[in-house]
């Protein structure tokens, strides 16, 4: 800035856009002696203009310290444009001010002769800018999760020290739960505090995790009441209500709290609970009603993102309690196995597993997994479940089972790609893994088929781990087929079939589960139900809470020989009279001579069916267990059929009566013919 001999009409301008000027003015001699000050700059120094002009500036650093910038002007030569400087003005003492300075260097014709400041006070466009800055973070970290307690806990995370010295948030209990929100709190309602924090060595009124109770009438009670934040700017003059609350009171005392702002957390006009901030004696100043707007603001997004997080939990709550009661609670007793199961519900997908007690003592195993979110996969899994156990009762092997699986899971797809949520949502096409296990206990063999499962460990009698090397296919709903796995197993191995929600999502915590399982299953002495809680402590419980798992285990046994007789007749009149004299004198050895009747009626009717309607040799077998099986198979593949004779025809009753009578019957195809089997309940089974 060069001086110039202005004219007097341009001088009373100059001066009149000096003393009105919105900013502070100042000039200072080349020994930053000030020589000229307007009315704003007087003001913030809260001097009159005969007690500054003359002064060196230096000299009144106290109120505004100016120095350092002005004699870097000077002493360099060049401008300093938007310093930052901090200050207590004599306008507002008890606050902190934020200022931008600019100083020029004054020259006359290149010789330095003074500098000149300009002063603008930017505290109010700095804290509209830290509060955007905060509403900013709040955004972006509040909500990270589905976990109403998490986001409660990055609310007071990010706010202090900030904004507040300390933070509490507490929430109605039916919240936590996923129960919906309720109006305008008139009455008590249990709360719990949620999340707090505060600076080091400081502790809340309630502990977190703890019940948080609130007297009334207090500003807490009051913002819960009307759904109104409350703005307390100085503690000292809060009234009597603090004699209501002797907890908060005694926690605002410890840590000498000067101000407070209560903000309800609210949706839709409805209150999920509180958020309290608190500024002490270490904050600059207390708060305000621009405060109270942000805090406002932050209980706004904190709200929301918990209101969420109890939709999420509502809506996992009535999936995992619809995945509980379309799953097996006790597994049934057989003479095939002893068997236990461990379940832990995820929050991404469905497992499902089954004991399925079949025809002639023997037992079909089964696990699977439906990969989704919320109720679409309960509910798919609970159909294939439902499907699989109707499949099995026809008898079907393991291939030929996960074939007609895999055709529901084909239309289960057709039907999720025709629903028009589906194309809102995204959702990813439909598919399901499954494995299927057939044991027999009378011959110990063991078929299998897997529909893009894991296959099953195999603990031998001795404790060696391996695994049962199902072959494994393409996941449930592709259309391919199926490939059957045979083997035999001793009596005493245990076989732990497994669905770990992690394998897909999370493959290392997959495989640290399995090396974990694999440790757990090695004593095939020890009781499934031991097993099984053993997973539940060392492996299932360890992992990410979002992905579930189930195991089933199950220890095999073999049927007493003396338990099972089995003849060969030729297909000839004359045989139904020996088969059913061969069936009474086993039953007689097994002292089940009331049983006599019925089985003669079976053996009877099924022999002679076999005489007139198929081909080979007849063959019956009794099977004692908890029941009494009659078996007879012949060399044949046609399928019985079950009529209802008229009066006048004088066949066609037999299958019918035989039906009538037994607690179950079916028909069960081999690898050459059929079996037709009827099982009679025993006296006191």
């Amino acid at each position: 800035m060069t001086g110039t001999n202005a004219p007097d009409g341009a001088g009373n301008v100059e001066r009149a856009l000096f003393d009105h000027a919105r900013a502070g003015l100042e000039v200072y001699d080349a020994d930053l002696r000030i020589v000229r000050a307007n009315p704003v700059i007087l003001a913030l120094r809260g001097l009159p203009s005969d007690r500054v002009i003359g002064v060196g500036v230096q000299d009144l650093d106290s109120g505004l310290p100016l120095s350092p910038i002005m004699r870097e002007v000077v002493e360099t030569g060049a401008a300093v444009v938007d310093r930052r400087m901090s200050a207590y003005p004599a306008t507002d003492p008890e606050h902190r001010h934020e200022f931008v300075v600019t100083g020029y260097p004054l020259e006359d014709h290149g010789r330095s002769i003074g500098a000149a400041a300009m002063l603008h006070d930017v505290t109010e466009e700095v804290r509209r800018q830290k509060e955007l800055d905060l509403l900013n973070i709040a955004r972006s970290r509040i909500g990270s999760s589905l976990d109403a307690l998490r986001t409660a806990q990055e609310l007071v995370e990010m706010a202090v020290p900030g904004f507040a010295d300390a933070v509490a948030v507490d929430l109605l209990e039916s919240v936590l739960t996923g129960d919906a929100p309720v109006g305008p709190v008139a009455v008590r309602l249990p709360m719990r505090r949620a999340a707090f924090k505060a600076g080091e060595g400081r502790y809340g009124a309630y502990p977190v995790g703890a019940p948080s109770h609130f007297a009334s009438p207090t500003p807490y009670t009051q913002a819960l009441a009307d759904l109104r934040p409350r703005l307390v700017e100085s503690m000292s003059s809060a009234g009597g209500w603090l004699l209501n609350d002797p907890t908060r009171a005694e926690f605002i005392a410890r840590s000498d709290v000067q101000s407070l702002i209560v903000a309800p957390l609210t949706v839709h006009g409805l209150v999920l609970g509180l958020a309290s901030f608190y500024r002490g004696g270490s904050h600059h100043r207390t708060f305000d009603k621009e405060d109270m707007s942000l805090a406002l603001q932050l209980a706004g997004c904190t709200a929301v993102c918990i209101d969420n997080a109890r939709r999420f939990v509502r809506e996992h709550t009535v999936a995992t309690t619809l995945q509980r009661s379309l799953l097996p609670r006790i597994p049934p007793e057989t003479a095939a196995l002893e068997s236990s199961h461990c379940y832990r519900p995820g929050r991404y997908g469905a497992h499902w597993f089954d004991v399925l007690p079949l025809s002639s003592c023997r037992v079909g195993l089964v696990i699977g997994y439906v990969p989704g979110e919320g109720l679409q996969a309960s509910v798919a899994m609970g159909r294939l479940r439902t499907a699989a156990s109707t499949l099995a009762a026809m008898d079907l092997p393991p291939d030929e089972l996960l074939t007609h699986l895999d055709d529901a899971a084909q239309r289960m797809a057709r039907e999720q790609n025709a629903d028009p949520v589906t194309l809102h949502h995204g959702r990813p096409p439909f598919t399901a893994s499954c494995l299927y296990l057939m044991y027999d206990p009378i011959t110990r063999r063991c078929t299998a088929a897997s529909a893009g499962h894991d296959s099953p460990l195999l603990t031998s009698p001795e404790g060696v781990v391996s695994r049962l090397e199902v072959p494994r296919g393409a996941p449930l709903g592709r259309g391919v087929p199926y490939e059957l796995f045979l083997t035999e197993l001793r009596a005493g191995s245990l076989l732990s079939l497994y669905s770990d929600g992690s394998t897909g999502r999370h493959p290392a915590e997959a495989d640290a589960r399995l090396s974990r399982l694999w440790d757990t299953v090695g004593d095939a002495s020890t009781a499934p139900e031991d097993i099984c809680d053993s997973v539940a402590y060392k492996v299932v419980r360890h992992g990410t809470p979002e992905d579930g798992a189930a195991l089933l285990v199950a220890r095999t046994r073999c049927l007493d020989p003396d338990h099972i007789s089995s003849w060969t007749f030729p297909p000839e009149p004359l045989s139904v009279s020996k088969a059913r004299r061969a069936a009474r004198d086993r039953l007689e050895h097994w002292g089940l001579e009331e049983q006599t009747p019925f089985t003669d009626l079976v053996v009877s009717e099924l022999a002679t069916n076999v005489i007139h309607h198929a081909t080979g040799p007849i063959r019956l077998r009794l099977i004692l267990d908890r029941t009494l099986t009659v078996e007879v198979s012949d060399d044949a593949d046609t399928a019985p059929h079950l009529r209802h004779a008229r009066l006048q025809d004088e066949g066609g009753r037999g299958l019918f009566l035989v039906a009538s009578l037994a607690r179950h019957w079916g028909t069960r195809y081999e690898e050459a013919g059929k079996t037709i089997w009827a099982e009679q309940e025993l006296p006191g089974a």
